[in-house]
């Protein structure tokens, strides 16, 4: 009689009308609007964080970040070519300036100019630099780690400052 009456229960529990699954907005215009509002966020966290240091005179890329020569070259005027190689290091904060990454860490880099994957605002400051240069760069997030970040210390969406030191670009043309 108990095991009927487990059974009738169970049956009673099991039949009860399960909640509506609504379909989630994944359109196109939903995305864009989020997307928008990311990077209404970040450009408003740039421009505090560049009113709140102004010892430096960062400059617009008109590339989507910001940027300042910390230490200039004024003997050469070569910047790096296509396929040039470019020897570095650089370090990485936020914007709170707590180091995520120093140059320790990352140690010294190699990257030849336009054949090799590196983030687009690395690639992009270091066209900008010429060999003994340093640059302070602003990145917002789609110039870095976008929307996953590096899987490690820097989050998704996540605005990035780094400083970069070019050691030595070496032509690889004859």
């Amino acid at each position: 009689m108990r095991f009927i009456f487990l059974i009738i229960i169970t049956i009673l529990i099991s039949c009860n009308s399960s909640e509506p699954r609504y379909p989630l907005d994944y359109s196109k215009e939903n995305n864009l609007t989020i997307i928008n509002q990311i990077i209404v966020e970040q450009n408003k966290k740039i421009d505090n964080y560049i009113t709140n240091n102004r010892d430096n005179n960062y400059l617009n890329s008109r590339k989507g970040f910001f940027y300042f020569l910390n230490k200039k070259n004024e003997l050469s005027n070569k910047k790096a070519d296509f396929g040039d190689i470019i020897n570095f290091n650089y370090s990485v904060k936020d914007l709170d300036n707590k180091i995520i990454y120093n140059e320790e860490l990352i140690g010294d880099q190699s990257y030849v100019m336009g054949k090799q994957e590196i983030i687009t605002g690395l690639r992009e400051a270091l066209q900008l630099l010429k060999s003994g240069e340093v640059g302070t760069f602003i990145f917002p997030s789609y110039k870095a780690y976008g929307i996953y970040g590096d899987s490690n210390k820097i989050s998704a969406n996540s605005p990035i400052i780094c400083t970069i030191k070019v050691k030595s670009i070496n032509s690889t043309k004859n």
